[in-house]
């Protein structure tokens, strides 16, 4: 397993990873090796973690060192891709959002090598001056293995149509070595608050490095200006594109900042250990903070952790200077912390399990959101679009066909003339059915719509429910039942379910004043396949004995004719009687497969339910929703 790290918050989590490894007995089986870009090249930035969380020493140093991101981001590729070619690796780890991650995910998507991304599905949605955005949505769809540390994170990705195996919540490795480092700053901090003159519970802890607080010297001297007259003392360890600022900026504290040099992993915690509070623009700082229950102040738009903003531990403020100002002087520790954000303190443990699990099981090919392309029905032809069933139907009424209702059929069997039953069972869909009645109807056609009360997949009673029913039985089709057998006890009697049937046929009646002709069952169990009429009295069902035997039956069940064509059939040739069930929903304007039809539908009923939730609920009114709700 490689894992490739550049910046300091990856050495951080590579160093619970390799601890765990030596720890389990596991680093006799999984050669974990260590390949350091140069991304962060500074001894403070750098090397000082390898020495003090006892991080093994980089198998490959890419030097690749500072530059404009393009020419950083081909660096690193050309020179991973030589690395990869070497080591031949069984799995390549990155971590969170660095030119580092999004390098080596490119290249090992490129070479066939999974990729196991730590930190998955953060989402800030922003990309404009937001680098760190950009690298971790293209490391997660270039990843197999998306591992994320909140559930938060875990729930983007799937809205987002990430493959559920793709996806695991494994916590935050970042937490693991919190716990395990709490313990030994004491003894292994150089610093304390003394070293710089401040007071324990009585200084700010500050950080800023990301791009939109340091491109423009306006902001970045505005972010200073505001350190400089909190209320209380402010540390800021000076990153290296903050010394380059300084210099050019000439900028000079005058009151509360305190400039200092970088500080390595134990100093650092022993600084945030005794602070008050922090100012950081740092995801890792961020999270830090919050495990050393310390209230932070972000001077972003929005940061990546919105579980700490929703707990009351982070204020995002923006860049203007007067926010971040009020923010520090009022900021103030919620009473609790909640626990389990971020997991348990194990997940070096559940990301090697998952790993491995992943490698075992062979799983590179879960691309799609419900399994691997193994698992997903390819694309076939069929014949089931509107333009179809028009044919279908002038057919059947060129040879003579007449279209009768339920009621109708034991008359029309004794006059000898051919007919039709044309039925639709609702089991899903009701807007395909309106367009099948419209059709039906401007060739002066009748059938009969069943439709359910017992469906999780439409409401007949709720408003649009109501008027497209309606808007059916107004071109003068039947009205019919679909009775749901598995909604009731498996050993239900025949009793039980006339009586069912029989309440579940009168609130239709009622509510849509019309009488219900016939019940058809949807998922029918045996007691029903035997055809009993008594099951429906005094109505008929579409099971008795005489819509199943002197009348063939064909149905489009599963998206396919599985008793034959209808046109195509020796009844048709022979203009004895039909019972055809179509199926609304397979019928499209154009041809797609039975699959791509219910994924269709479930991208619209998602569509619906965003609507609907936006139409009741002011605070889900947002972007495109907006335009609902008015």
């Amino acid at each position: 397993m490689l894992t490739v790290v550049g910046a300091r918050p990856q050495f951080v989590k590579a160093a619970v990873l390799s601890r765990y490894l030596r720890e389990s007995g596991l680093n006799q089986h999984v050669e974990d090796l260590l390949v350091h870009t140069g991304q962060h090249y500074d001894e403070q930035m750098s090397d000082v973690f390898f020495r003090e969380l006892e991080i093994p020493a980089p198998r490959h140093n890419l030097e690749v060192g500072s530059a404009p991101s393009a020419v950083q981001l081909a660096r690193m590729i050309e020179r991973l891709g030589t690395v990869f070619e070497l080591e031949q690796p069984a799995m390549v780890l990155v971590y969170g959002d660095t030119h580092s991650t999004l390098a080596a995910g490119i290249v090992a998507a490129h070479m066939n090598i999974p990729v196991a991304h730590v930190e998955a599905g953060e989402r800030i949605y922003r990309r404009r001056d937001v680098p760190e955005e950009i690298n971790r949505v293209l490391s997660d769809n270039a990843a197999s293995l998306c591992l994320t540390c909140t559930d938060r994170a875990t729930r983007y990705l799937l809205r987002e149509g990430m493959a559920p195996g793709r996806v695991r919540f494994v916590g935050d490795p970042m937490y693991d070595l919190f716990l395990w480092a709490r313990d030994r700053v004491a003894r292994c901090a150089s610093v304390s608050p003394a070293t710089y003159g401040v007071e324990p519970g009585n200084y700010i802890l500050a950080t800023i490095h990301r791009a939109e607080n340091t491109r423009d010297v306006e902001v970045f001297v505005g972010l200073l200006d505001a350190l400089d007259r909190a209320n209380r003392p402010v540390l800021l360890p000076v990153h290296p594109r903050l010394r380059r600022l300084l210099t050019e900026s000439g900028w000079v504290a005058r009151d509360n900042l305190r400039l200092i040099t970088p500080l390595g992993y134990f100093d650092f915690m022993a600084l945030l250990l005794a602070c008050y509070g922090t100012v950081t623009d740092s995801g890792g700082v961020s999270r830090e903070s919050f495990y050393a229950e310390k209230p932070c102040v972000v001077p972003m738009q929005s940061c990546w952790w919105p579980e700490i903003v929703d707990a009351g531990w982070i204020r995002e403020t923006g860049t203007q200077p007067k926010s971040v100002l009020d923010a520090i002087n009022s900021l103030r520790p919620p009473n609790t912390a909640p626990k389990g954000l971020f997991g348990d303190g194990h997940s070096a443990e559940k990301i090697v399990d998952a790993a491995l699990s992943f490698l075992q099981e062979g799983a590179n090919s879960r691309w799609h959101h419900l399994g691997s392309v193994a698992d997903v029905p390819g694309a076939r032809q069929t014949a089931f679009t509107h333009d179809g069933y028009r044919d279908m139907l002038t057919e059947l009424t060129s040879a003579g066909y007449a279209f009768r209702s339920f009621s109708e059929a034991e008359t029309a069997l004794s006059n000898g003339s051919p007919f039709v039953l044309l039925r639709h069972d609702i089991d899903i869909d009701l807007r395909s059915a309106l367009t099948l009645a419209e059709i039906e109807a401007g060739m002066g056609i009748q059938s009969t719509f069943f439709f359910m009360i017992r469906t999780e997949s439409y409401n007949v009673f709720s408003a649009a429910g109501s008027e497209t029913v309606s808007r059916i039985l107004a071109l003068n089709h039947h009205l019919g039942l679909h009775f749901d057998c598995a909604s009731y006890p498996a050993h239900a009697s025949v009793a039980d379910l006339a009586g069912a049937c029989c309440r579940e046929a009168t609130m239709l009646e009622r509510w849509f004043d019309r009488p219900v002709s016939a019940v058809s069952y949807h998922r029918p169990n045996s007691l029903v396949l035997t055809g009993d009429p008594a099951l429906s009295a005094p109505r008929v069902h579409t099971y008795q004995q005489i819509f199943t035997g002197p009348i063939t039956y064909l149905s489009d069940s599963r998206g396919c004719w599985s008793r034959g064509i209808p046109i195509e059939s020796a009844t048709y040739r022979q203009r004895r009687p039909l019972h055809i069930l179509v199926h609304p929903i397979w019928w499209n304007e154009h041809a797609v497969s039975p699959f791509e039809v219910l994924e269709q539908y479930g991208d619209r009923k998602r569509e619906t339910h965003e609507m609907e939730l936006a139409r009741n609920c002011t605070v889900y009114q947002v972007g495109r929703l907006k335009r609902v709700a008015s």
